[in-house]
């Protein structure tokens, strides 16, 4: 999903000097010509610039930092990975363009954005070409269902339906005096309204109430002012559910603190952060999820890999990750080199049945994890729980998804997720 806060000036003059080097970085990687022999091309149809330059830029910089480790170590079947990567400049129409265009070059897999509204495009042109299209952490249950990826798409998102549930199933089992939750959906993407829609979902079946409902709708000049008068004039609420995305989830707890509410507030895994810290010095009663502990910003990490990465990032891009939803990055690399592996070839097909429908096991930071046939994204979803107080970030627990409660939505992915030995 979503990270680095777009709402100062301070922060937009950082995000664009970084959007730049990682342009200029990202040129350097794979020079090598495409289409070469002894090469393997992965192309990325993601964006450096616009709008979603700072959401993809970190997790493809870890993508890239990745393919060169794996390089030097000898790369796959005998060959090295070339990645080239076309801007999108945070246009759909452009995703598509540009994987059409890296697939005539030769890309073997296509990368897509952090998002599914701006990474279909480019998965349903790779699947067109029956090359393998994934997207970096896309969350929406929609980019994990065949029906509409096709047998070709996919994401290395965990879903955010389990970060929903998983939210509430952590509440439920660890704030047992939280009863009554208040439900805020973010209307502006498929991944904020699925983590409201199933935190509601799963807040029920484990026996909680719902106090009130409320939506917004993210963009510029966000104006949340009615949803606070809304929210002053409910009883009886003991948590906030905040579903929407950065960096206007950040700006959701701004203006409930600022008013004076201080009930507890809880959210999903991409409300988190540098957006959150920038934005709410002093904040406290905070639960996130994560993918890891990021160093950057959390304490309390049990995963010293983490931060050995992040260090890793730093020294090669000057800047640490600013968000743990870049961490799919580097997961990504390795997942797409374990089924060309398996696959023995670079044929899109059987690239694409080594991950989605072979039980290959992949490593995360929080265990192992297997795309199945039916689910495309790994599984089963694991988070640290992440508690801020005032101001500092602490990892607090995990929660491993228990249950997807099925709302209608057409999602394969409901029920108990898949195990992996």
């Amino acid at each position: 999903m979503r990270f680095f806060s777009t709402t100062s000036r301070k922060a937009r003059i950082g995000v664009t000097a970084l959007a730049v080097a990682g342009v200029a970085l990202a040129a350097t990687v794979g020079a090598s010509a495409s289409g070469k022999a002894d090469t393997i091309m992965l192309g990325i149809s993601a964006a450096k610039t616009g709008g979603l330059g700072p959401y993809d830029l970190q997790a493809g910089q870890l993508f890239q930092m990745r393919i060169e480790q794996i390089n030097a170590a000898g790369g796959v079947l005998g060959k090295k990975l070339d990645v080239q990567w076309i801007d999108t400049k945070s246009d759909k129409p452009t995703a598509a363009t540009n994987a059409q265009e890296l697939i005539s070059k030769g890309a073997k897999v296509i990368i897509g954005t952090c998002d599914f509204d701006f990474s279909f495009p480019a998965i349903q042109a790779a699947g067109a070409a029956k090359v393998p299209g994934i997207a970096f952490c896309a969350s929406s249950p929609k980019v994990a269902t065949p029906a509409i990826v096709g047998q070709y798409g996919g994401s290395f998102g965990l879903g955010s339906d389990t970060e929903g549930a998983g939210m509430a199933e952590w509440l439920r089992a660890n704030k047992k005096q939280f009863k009554s939750a208040y439900v805020v959906k973010d209307l502006s993407l498929e991944y904020s309204k699925a983590t409201a829609d199933y935190f509601k979902a799963r807040w029920k079946e484990l026996g909680g109430t719902v106090c009130g409902e409320d939506t917004f709708t993210a963009g510029d000049n966000l104006d949340l002012s009615s949803n606070i008068t809304r929210l002053r004039g409910v009883k009886g609420c003991d948590v906030i559910f905040n579903g929407s995305w950065n960096p206007y989830g950040a700006q959701f707890i701004r203006a409930v603190r600022d008013a004076g509410i201080k009930t507890p507030i809880a959210t999903n895994a991409s409300v988190n952060g540098l957006p959150v810290v920038e934005n709410n010095p002093g904040l406290s009663d905070f639960y996130a999820l994560g993918f890891a502990c990021l160093n950057t910003y959390c304490s309390g990490s049990k995963n010293p890999l983490v931060a050995k990465i992040n260090a890793q990032f730093k020294a090669k891009y000057g800047q640490p990750i600013g968000n743990h939803y870049a961490l799919p990055g580097y997961l990504l690399a390795d997942a797409v080199v374990a089924a060309i592996k398996k696959a023995g070839s670079t044929d899109g097909t059987a690239i694409a049945k080594a991950l989605y429908d072979s039980g290959l096991v992949l490593n995360t930071f929080a265990g192992k994890v297997a795309f199945t046939s039916k689910c495309h994204r790994p599984q089963p979803a694991s988070y640290t729980v992440e508690q801020y107080t005032n101001g500092k970030d602490r990892q607090v627990g995990t929660v491993a998804v228990k249950s997807i409660p099925n709302i209608g939505d057409g999602s394969p992915c409901t029920g108990t997720p898949a195990q992996v030995k």
